[in-house]
């Protein structure tokens, strides 16, 4: 995950099997502002590619990408804080307003309610390590930091996090 992350932050690069330093890395080794700039940008990649949504969105036609439920997410806290369940919530009602998603489910798999909670996890704990969220007495909140930033939901189609396969299979 935290390799994919990078990637997507323009950190690293992929030549074949082989991982490189990226063309942004120096420059945002020197501006730490940037660095966690483009880094709390590439969450929403990330999740976007890595979730187990996308398992789930094969079943349900015309359905939302994960990165929705996360700006539906972001625009609630924007009001006030969260518990993490309160989180998974939010994301799980804005991805599965037009369906009925539990008739579709096949039986004895884990159900993609606690798919969908999982990832938003992992999507706040991205946020939390840029500073993006705080975590208080189980609330989640938005930092100063990340007031007034939006989320823009939209995919880079220039960075394919797929292409990161290749290297783990030869990562040492």
């Amino acid at each position: 995950m935290l390799l994919a992350w990078a990637h997507l932050a323009g950190l690293v690069r992929t030549d074949g099997p082989w991982l490189g330093p990226g063309r942004d890395a120096a420059r945002l080794r020197e501006d730490p502002g940037a660095l966690r700039d483009v880094l709390f940008a590439a969450v929403l990649r990330l999740e976007d590619s890595r979730c187990g949504w996308q398992s789930v969105r094969l079943h349900l036609e015309g359905s939302v990408d994960f990165s929705a439920g996360l700006a539906a997410l972001w625009r609630r806290l924007g009001i006030g804080s969260l518990t993490e369940e309160e989180a998974a919530r939010t994301v799980w009602e804005e991805l599965t307003a037009r369906h009925r998603v539990e008739e579709r489910q096949s039986a004895g798999l884990t159900t993609w309610r606690v798919v969908v909670a999982r990832d938003v996890a992992r999507a706040l704990a991205l946020f939390e390590a840029v500073g993006a969220v705080r975590v208080e007495d189980g609330r989640i909140a938005l930092t100063g930091y990340s007031r007034g930033r939006a989320l823009s939901g939209v995919r880079d189609a220039a960075v394919d996090p797929r292409g990161l396969g290749a290297v783990l299979v030869h990562w040492p």
